[in-house]
């Protein structure tokens, strides 16, 4: 199910402790109202009959008595209404619970089908080579078409091509939106799940499939790199000070502005492995923090930021990483107190690193909230009382990554928008739409147009105890982790072999 809210059209909210504005659980809202209209309806039945005895004896309060019987007791009364109210949130949450457990059957069997597929072929490296050898065939023989003279013709069949111009014509200006659209319904999660499922199943040994297999995937071609050079934490001197955020974008703005300088919303100067650090100062003297990750800064393996493949894959596979590491240096550096409370800010690789961070701080420190953008879920949770909210984009491909759907257990919201219908700027690829820019874009739409939506609140009160009330300072302090070897070796005392 996928309908859009009645909040905002093109927007999806799941989760949060209270009821969702979304899709079936919007249904079982309507419930609740039904049945709370039902009870006041009960209670003026119950009005209405004090009402009739307390009439007087007289000619009036006879006709009194009458009207009030009518009332209490007609077709239209507040006693049969109710009644009928009942029924109908009874109907519906039947209605709920039948396509709920049948959009759950369905969803699963096709993972299974998917999980099992893919576990076979890794079991039979044989097969995936025959596959292969056909796939290459087929590649040389379009590319031969191709160069072969630019008007199709196949190098094979030594005659005009009819499949590639066919091919040209249908698929041109479309063929550009197809990654977005393989994205936006779904299948590049399970594309995902596929390939984990084969990873996991090449390894040596019989492999029981599991419907989470990414998590062993990473971990196994995690394996197969050479360990990363030490990572050290470097405390930057005269680093910029950034905007006191007065909501959830603008600590994600924050975000942004950590990326190294050169990007596109990166601040001059900045170098890359950036772990920001706000203290704020409520007017009441009262102290809080927010941390802001950005994301990935390489696509390379043990590259000299830690903010990399490595990282990514080790995040993915609930290992150790220097990343989550750096920023639990970077908070004990910083004198945060254990009972001040502390918001968690990522991007990305970023956001896998903040549920990393407040999973692993324990009763440390008092984390409030954690809100990651384009982000896939960890292996690993944020502990009991912590909020949690995940912004998504449908054409990011990235959150997608953990080959899962996405999970609303306990306190955690997901935020999913549709940037074409919301009217978002033109995003021609999925790398468009994981950008920080565009998320930090929809959680300043999320925070006007959603706001007080009964599963935002929880979130947006521990923000507010957080960001505090107008009249707010803040102090910036940066740490940059790095893997340089100049800077590690003048920093002997923070150097963390790298697991």
């Amino acid at each position: 199910m996928s309908a859009p809210t009645d909040w905002a059209t093109g927007y999806r909210v799941l989760g949060g402790p209270g009821p969702t504005v979304a899709d079936l659980d919007e249904l079982t809202f309507a419930c609740r109202l039904l049945e709370g209209a039902a009870d006041r309806l009960d209670a003026a039945a119950w009005a209405l009959g004090q009402a009739s005895l307390g009439c007087s004896v007289t000619p009036v309060g006879g006709e009194a008595r009458r009207a009030l019987a009518d009332a209490r007791e007609g077709p239209d009364s507040p006693g049969r209404v109710a009644d009928h109210l009942r029924d109908l949130a009874a109907a519906l949450r039947r209605v709920v619970e039948v396509y709920t457990e049948a959009e759950s059957m369905a969803h699963r069997a096709l993972r299974v089908g998917v999980v099992t597929a893919a576990s076979q072929l890794g079991e039979h490296p044989v097969v995936v080579g025959l596959l292969g050898a056909a796939g290459v065939v087929l590649g040389v023989a379009a590319v031969g078409s191709v160069v072969a003279g630019g008007v199709g013709r196949s190098v094979l069949l030594r005659r005009p091509d009819p499949v590639l111009p066919w091919l040209a014509r249908r698929l041109g200006p479309p063929a550009r939106e197809i990654p977005g659209m393989l994205t936006a319904d779904g299948r590049a999660e399970l594309a995902i799940l596929a390939v984990g499922s084969f990873v996991r199943s090449a390894a040596p040994g019989r492999q029981i499939p599991t419907l989470r297999p990414v998590q062993d995937a990473a971990g196994l071609l995690s394996g197969l790199l050479p360990p990363a050079g030490p990572t050290a934490l470097v405390v930057r001197a005269h680093p910029p000070q950034l905007p006191v955020p007065r909501t959830t974008a603008g600590v994600l703005a924050n975000v942004g502005r950590s990326y190294q300088g050169g990007t596109e919303t990166g601040l001059a100067g900045t170098p890359t492995g950036v772990i920001s650090v706000q203290q704020l100062t409520h007017p009441d003297g009262t102290r809080a923090w927010i941390i802001e990750i950005p994301g990935t800064e390489s696509w390379l393996p043990n590259d000299l930021t830690p903010l990399d493949a490595t990282t990514d894959l080790r995040l993915l596979a609930a290992l150790s990483d220097d990343v989550t590491d750096a920023v639990l240096d970077s908070m004990r550096r910083a004198g945060i107190g254990a009972d001040e409370p502390v918001m968690l800010a990522g991007h990305s690789l970023g956001g896998m690193a903040a549920v990393s961070v407040a999973a692993a701080v324990g009763s440390t420190y008092t984390v409030r909230a954690v809100v990651t953008a384009g982000s896939p879920d960890l292996a690993r949770s944020a502990p009991a009382g912590v909020e949690v909210r995940h912004y998504r984009h449908t054409g990011d491909a990235v959150p997608q990554l953990d080959g899962t759907p996405d999970t609303t257990v306990g306190r955690v919201t997901v935020v999913t928008r549709d940037l074409d219908v919301t009217g978002g700027p033109p995003v021609s690829d999925p790398v468009g739409a994981h950008a920080i820019a565009r998320y930090v874009e929809t959680a300043d739409v999320a925070d006007r147009e959603l706001a007080g939506s009964p599963g935002m609140r929880a979130f947006d009160a521990a923000v507010a105890d957080v960001l505090g009330p107008p009249g707010t300072t803040g102090v910036t302090r940066q740490f940059q982790a790095t893997r340089d070897p100049a800077l590690v070796a003048a920093q002997p005392p923070t150097v963390r072999p790298s697991s």
